[in-house]
């Protein structure tokens, strides 16, 4: 996996992580003002439920790409690996020697 495509990995973790404190505060917040009475305050619930389905929406629509793109690159290791394994197992190697190396400092 390169540099860049890990960047990307990480960024869609760190956008579903953020999502769901997102919709946690959210639903806090919806439940907070759901025990205050008034007509204004009505309409802030309506507005925060709006969001709170929103951000579900959102978030699954996030999950459900992330697990798309670990299952293709999952598939597309697995399938470099079967067309190439002794280049599989250089870099293999290559990998754990330059690991070796930086956990040994």
């Amino acid at each position: 996996m390169t540099a860049t495509t890990e960047q990307v990995a990480l960024g869609k973790q760190k956008i579903v992580e953020d999502l769901n404190v997102l919709l946690t505060d959210s639903e806090e917040m919806l439940r907070l003002v759901a025990q205050l009475p008034g007509e204004g305050v009505d309409a802030l619930r309506e507005r925060l439920r709006a969001h709170v389905d929103t951000l579900r929406a959102a978030l699954a629509d996030a999950q459900i790409a992330a697990q798309r793109g670990y299952r293709s690159a999952t598939l597309q290791t697995e399938r470099y690996v079967r067309q190439n394994p002794w280049q599989a197992l250089g870099i293999a190697a290559g990998a754990g020697f330059v690991l070796g190396l930086l956990v040994a400092r």
